[in-house]
């Protein structure tokens, strides 16, 4: 008998190891959260294929296997990858979707609660102050002012490390009109590199994860890795956190105040109300500028499992506003859009 339960709860331990998640991505990266079952995750692998190309106005990367890259911008340029996995962005204003629900897709994903990681490199002065690398989720489509799109489908959160070297998260319901805030406050940018500009000709990891914390609340998480060079498993640090939990819209530009135009649209229409769905479409996004991308996955998660992290990976505060972990308690910041004019583009 005593055999058998040895047996047994051998079987269960090996169950338990075998199955469990890795607990990096497909490039060696650590993840925070494990990847909810049944979904499809999206990464930039096939950017590393070989095959060096240019897809531009408005057409699709022809290499990649989900069909879910979506290129749009301000002039249609598109984006340069060099097949050896590095895309670079062109253009006067390019907008990278990542759309899993594109109907001729050979599989589709909408992401909800989502955990973004990619590496970044700016390589030139200029661009716009609130461009850089900049990354919106639960977008919808057609949502930013494209042809044939609505407005009222923009409903995106977007975390920046800004080219002014500031960085903010900017809450977008109807575009153009927005709100940010960072860990000091509605209305505030705070500083990322002391006072100077976003650096240049240096690799910068981004984590942004974004979940439903209950059924009335956003939650909102911004890690950067700005010591390993893009060297996995990267060296992450809390930049900062919110919540939207739909206190206040008073105050925006642009018919963002009422939702003008709105109503119903994608179920909501009150302006105070946090964005618990939205449209399940990433962007990645920059303005007069020609910055690079690798190692990027967007995974659809699990936010009641965390993945502990090796004791060799540090996750502490890039700032004295972020908080301690993703795995502890947080000192919560509300994001609650106090009133403040919305952002000018």
């Amino acid at each position: 008998m005593k055999l058998k339960m040895k047996v047994i709860w051998g079987l269960v331990l090996f169950s338990v190891v075998s199955f469990a998640e890795e607990p990096t991505d497909v490039f060696g990266f650590q993840k925070f959260f494990e990847t909810k079952p049944g979904s499809v995750s999206w990464t930039s692998e096939h950017w590393a294929n070989g095959h060096a190309r240019t897809f531009a106005d408005w057409s699709d990367d022809p290499d990649d296997p989900l069909q879910w890259s979506d290129s749009r911008g301000v002039d249609g340029e598109g984006y340069k990858v060099d097949g050896e996995g590095v895309m670079q962005m062109l253009g006067v204003g390019p907008r990278f979707h990542i759309n899993g629900q594109r109907e001729w897709a050979p599989q589709k994903q909408f992401f909800l609660n989502t955990e973004y990681t990619a590496y970044f490199m700016r390589n030139e002065i200029g661009g716009k102050n609130y461009g850089g690398m900049v990354v919106g989720v639960r977008s919808g489509a057609l949502g930013h002012g494209s042809s044939g799109g609505n407005n009222c489908d923009a409903n995106t959160y977007y975390a920046r490390f800004r080219n002014d070297g500031r960085w903010d998260f900017e809450k977008e319901w109807k575009h153009p009109a927005s709100y940010y805030r960072s860990g000091s406050g509605i209305g505030k940018q705070d500083p990322l590199w002391g006072g100077e500009p976003l650096p240049l000709n240096k690799w910068i990891g981004m984590k942004y994860i974004v979940y439903n914390k209950d059924e009335s609340t956003v939650r909102l998480e911004l890690y950067i890795d700005s010591t390993s060079n893009a060297t996995p498993p990267g060296k992450w640090e809390l930049v900062g956190s919110a919540e939207d939990s739909g206190k206040d819209w008073s105050g925006a530009e642009a018919g963002a105040a009422k939702i003008d135009g709105c109503k119903d649209y994608n179920g909501l229409e009150n302006a105070f109300d946090a964005i618990l769905k939205g449209g399940g479409v990433i962007i990645m996004r920059t303005d007069e500028d020609h910055p690079f991308y690798k190692f990027v996955s967007v995974r659809e998660i699990d936010p009641s499992l965390p993945i502990k992290a090796d004791s060799t990976i540090a996750i502490r505060p890039a700032s004295r506003h972020a908080a301690k972990s993703v795995h502890e308690k947080l000192n919560i910041k509300f994001f609650d859009l106090l009133g403040r004019r919305a952002s000018k583009r």
